[in-house]
């Protein structure tokens, strides 16, 4: 959406949009300030409802390995929470390249084996899923829980 500002100029405003009747969406961020790296991820419904979340350390070497980090987090915890979306589960994340890498397995560094290895397999249990890409500034209650989540000794969970 476009807004224009007071000095007559327009800038694009960033802001979720809910995904479809039925669906979900996780929307993760991988972050690596320093020498530490964090991820967090919050699952919302087309009401825009938070209806999970979860904020942790990940043990990553750049920002696209700790976004895929979040992507393998975000799976496994919906699936440990046993619901299934009725229609599909969306995975919106913020980096180009991880999503490059989840969508083009060619593109996969062979370093990330095993994680996507995973990921493929709690895709195939999930069954609908859809990824996509967001702006890092769209994104910003995963991105506070990624800072949070860099100092966290424990990843934290929560559904409701």
């Amino acid at each position: 959406m476009n807004t224009p500002s007071s000095n007559g100029t327009s800038f694009s405003r960033i802001c979720w949009r809910s995904p479809p009747a039925g669906g979900l969406k996780f929307n993760i961020c991988g972050i690596e300030p320093a020498d530490k790296a964090g991820c967090g991820g919050i699952l919302r419904d087309m009401e825009r409802v938070a209806r999970a979340i979860f904020s942790g350390a990940v043990i990553a070497n750049n920002v696209e390995e700790a976004e895929i980090g979040a992507v393998k987090i975000a799976f496994d915890f919906f699936i440990a929470m046993n619901w299934k979306p009725k229609d599909f589960l969306f995975i919106e994340v913020s980096s180009l390249v991880a999503f490059s890498w989840c969508v083009n397995k060619v593109l996969r560094p062979w370093s990330l084996h095993s994680v996507f290895a995973e990921t493929e397999t709690a895709m195939l249990t999930v069954r609908n899923v859809v990824f996509s890409l967001a702006d890092r500034n769209g994104n910003g209650m995963a991105f506070s829980l990624a800072m949070a989540g860099v100092n966290r000794m424990q990843l934290f969970k929560a559904w409701w």
